[in-house]
């Protein structure tokens, strides 16, 4: 869709996808993208975004006087992940002209203060967001950070409530980036669960038995453009090789994406319910 350095004019961005023309979040209706925009500029109106030294980059929330509230763009890009939406940083390079950061994931927020526009102190929401690479980089995560022991082994209700589970609003952006990966993890690892052996898209057994004497299909994230990253139960299922391609180059592959949207759709209903 977009390519990492690569210039855009940012008019061409929303007479191909949509989306305010103005102002940093921008939420095209009917498109599965958030299109986020950074500058030095927003410095006058008390955004101060950039990246800091673990890998995270502190991107401001909108809403140039008052106290900044989770509405509208805040609350989009704080629950992208469960809406299924992918975040694409921009940055301008000059007027009118944007450069492509990537894809980014938020794993969590802050509130600091700080001057709005009209010099009064007021509450800001700082989003953490982090590379959507780093999450499908095995070798990303510090060797020194001791590993959660394998999901695995874990019954289908434990790695229900691992996928579900939100990081701590009391850790550090840090950790808050680490908790994300291992959720990450434990979404994979219940969707396959989830399925017991069995093609969701097909309903027919898995093609062959891995040498782990496990059977093997492959994750399919519904509404993402790549499979890589943390994503929500909801949009994400365990299907065979032959049904993933169709999802990701079959002509009715929107649709197909549709159809796979509403198997995960009851299912989630039915396994909730159940834990009620």
């Amino acid at each position: 869709m977009f390519v990492k350095n690569q210039e855009y004019k940012r008019t061409d961005i929303h007479e191909q996808f949509g989306g305010q023309g103005q102002g940093g979040i921008s939420t095209p209706a009917h498109q599965n993208i958030i299109l986020l925009f950074t500058s030095n500029s927003g410095r006058q109106y008390g955004y101060s975004d950039g990246w800091t030294n673990e890998g995270i980059f502190l991107y401001a929330g909108e809403g140039q006087q008052g106290d900044m509230k989770f509405t509208r763009g805040n609350a989009a890009l704080r629950d992208h992940v469960m809406q299924g939406k992918d975040l694409h940083l921009f940055t301008y390079v000059r007027k009118g002209f944007v450069c492509y950061i990537g894809q980014m994931v938020c794993t969590g927020f802050r509130y600091d203060k700080g001057p709005d526009a009209s010099e009064q102190i007021r509450e800001r929401i700082l989003f953490e967001l982090v590379p959507l690479d780093f999450f499908s980089e095995a070798g990303s995560l510090n060797e020194n950070l001791e590993r959660e022991a394998t999901t695995a082994s874990l019954t289908l209700a434990d790695l229900r409530s691992k996928a579900l589970s939100n990081s701590v609003t009391s850790r550090t952006p840090t950790e808050r980036k680490i908790a994300y990966y291992y959720r990450s993890q434990a979404i994979k690892d219940y969707a396959l669960k989830r399925a017991e052996g069995i093609c969701e898209g097909c309903n027919q057994t898995a093609p062959f038995i891995t040498k782990e004497d496990q059977p093997y299909l492959e994750v399919h994230h519904i509404r993402r453009l790549s499979d890589g990253g943390p994503d929500d139960p909801q949009w994400v299922i365990a299907i065979c090789p032959n049904c993933h391609r169709r999802a990701h180059y079959a002509k009715d592959s929107l649709a197909y994406n549709q159809y796979l949207g509403r198997l995960v759709k009851d299912k989630e209903a039915k396994l909730a319910f159940a834990t009620i």
